[in-house]
């Protein structure tokens, strides 16, 4: 695809007062806020395309291919075309739900990696709102060279808390709880509850039940369907373990979580007021949680 021509074809004239905006120093939230359509925003920020320098110059760049597929499987505008589906099913479900502008909200990426997704909320909430957490310290660093304006921090692997002094009223966490042992489960989801502002929403991904039968994660040794069935029908959480210990826990996995175990589970600190399906990614299905206010 020739992403030049499509720009100028339709965008040139907003375009043009955008990077004469970044030019004068505007940031990115400032410049670019107006786009409403996330396929243009889409492809300004994997920066493939020709012109339009001032606005390739606010955005920073994203780390290498090599980098960029080791983490997420896949790299460029073909990267870019799975997680702006992710980025717009997330910015339904804040529409939707947030009780304030999103564009005053403090969001946290809890388990962000490079910031491969932190990076499309830009151009809707100012930088110093945007906060980013991930226990892999290299992947941090390359976070930090990412995305140098946002907070990026190291986390512990079983936080008892995080690393800021402050409440968030969006926290989301994309292809963690899909991992998580049942303790590390319960301990970071006390971390990220404490970390919300009351009635703070976050919204996480999880396996659904069909992922038993998922074919390739089918073919895992010891990987029984009846018995993950089961499983669920029984407890509502299925855990194959995949890692090394993290304080004597095997934390890392392959993790499915029943709607009905949130409901068992979750809901002394949360009030479950979503579910969804991304449609490019069905076995990660979105949960939206809302942290219940404090009696006063």
């Amino acid at each position: 695809m020739n992403w030049s021509s499509w720009l100028t074809e339709y965008y040139n004239d907003e375009l043009e007062r955008a990077d004469a905006a970044c030019r004068r120093g505007e940031s990115v939230y400032d410049a670019l806020k107006w786009i409403d359509d996330p396929y243009l925003w889409n492809v300004l920020l994997w920066k493939e395309y020709d012109g339009f320098k001032a606005i390739k110059a606010a955005i920073p760049d994203p780390p290498d291919a090599g980098t960029q597929k080791n983490w997420s499987g896949r790299s460029g505008m073909e990267l870019g075309a799975a997680v702006i589906e992710t980025y717009r099913l997330l910015h339904d479900k804040l529409r939707r739900h947030l009780d304030k502008p999103f564009d005053q909200c403090a969001v946290l990426d809890y388990g962000c990696g490079w910031g491969s997704v932190l990076r499309y909320f830009m151009k809707d909430v100012p930088l110093r709102n945007l906060h980013g957490c991930d226990p892999h310290k290299g992947i941090i660093q390359v976070a930090q060279r990412s995305n140098p304006h946002a907070d990026i921090v190291l986390s512990d692997s079983l936080p008892r808390r995080l690393p800021f002094n402050q409440k968030f009223d969006v926290a989301y966490a994309l292809s963690i709880w899909t991992h998580l042992s049942p303790v590390a489960s319960d301990t970071c989801l006390a971390a990220v509850h404490d970390s919300l502002a009351d009635r703070g929403l976050f919204l996480l991904t999880i396996r659904p039940p069909a992922y038993a039968s998922y074919e390739p994660i089918s073919k895992l040794p010891g990987w029984d369907q009846q018995e993950i069935t089961e499983t669920l029908a029984r407890k509502g959480f299925y855990f194959y373990p995949q890692s090394y210990p993290v304080d004597g826990e095997m934390t890392y996995g392959e993790t499915i979580i029943t709607k009905q175990y949130i409901e068992r589970h979750w809901t002394d600190r949360f009030d479950l007021v979503d579910v969804g399906m991304n449609g490019t990614s069905p076995y990660q299905s979105i949960v939206v949680l809302r942290k219940k206010a404090r009696l006063h």
